[in-house]
This record gives C-alpha cells, sequence and structure tokens, in this order.
C-alpha cells in the first residue's frame, strides 16, 4: 500500500489555488467561472478568433457568444456588458472576429496576474 508522504500532500497547493480563487471572484463577484476562463484565453492570446476560443474551450458555439458578448460592451440581453474585450471583425473576411481585450480588460488582466504572483511567488 502506498501512503502519502508529506511532500506528496497536495494541500498546500490547494490552498494557493483556492485562495487564488477567491481573489478571483472578489475582482468577479457576479461573473460565472466559464466567462472568467475566457477572459483569461483572451488575455493569454490576444487576436483569438472566436472560432479558435471555441476550440480551446470545448463548449458550444452558444457558450462562447454568451461569454464574449458578456465581456464585450453590449451582453446578449442589449444590457451594458462588463467592457473587458473587443471584437474587432476581420476586414478581408467578415466572418472572422478577433477578440481582443480593451484597456480596461488590460488593467484587469495585469491586477489578476499580480494576484497569480502575490502568494510565494505564483499561484503554484
Amino acid at each position: 500500500m502506498n501512503t502519502p508522504t508529506v511532500a506528496d500532500d497536495p494541500r498546500p497547493i490547494l490552498i494557493k489555488v483556492f485562495r487564488f480563487i477567491e481573489k478571483l471572484r472578489e475582482l468577479f463577484p457576479d461573473v460565472p467561472m466559464q466567462t472568467i476562463s475566457v477572459f483569461l484565453i483572451i488575455a493569454m492570446k490576444p487576436g483569438i478568433s472566436q472560432r479558435e476560443l471555441l476550440k480551446l474551450m470545448g463548449t458550444s458555439q452558444a457558450g462562447v457568444s454568451r461569454n464574449v458578448m458578456a465581456l464585450g460592451g453590449v451582453n446578449r440581453h442589449g444590457k451594458p456588458g462588463l467592457g473587458l474585450i473587443a471584437q474587432l471583425r476581420d476586414p478581408f473576411d467578415a466572418r472572422q472576429v478577433a477578440l481582443r481585450l480593451t484597456p480596461a480588460g488590460i488593467a484587469l488582466a495585469n491586477r489578476v496576474a499580480a494576484l497569480g504572483q502575490a502568494h510565494d511567488g505564483g499561484i503554484i
């Protein structure tokens, strides 16, 4: 029987991850985790197309569209969105949309990155 040793104890890492998630919840109090994931992917891959985002997320087209709209200027209900991303249509192919952070999105991504470094030089 293999018993875990202290070095194999995942709790310290889990505690750091939990604290990081709690900090994200402070920044995004009413935002679903999937929407946060979309924001983080766009922050990591500026200019990503909605099609690429769909492949990375592994969710439905409707789910990706809903999250992109929530992060954009106007949500799917026609109300103000979070204003964190901009959708830029390709001038040569209107079906292609590049997703980028707005200045507000960049500022928030920088805050999230700083949170990730706040605990012992990183979350993990």
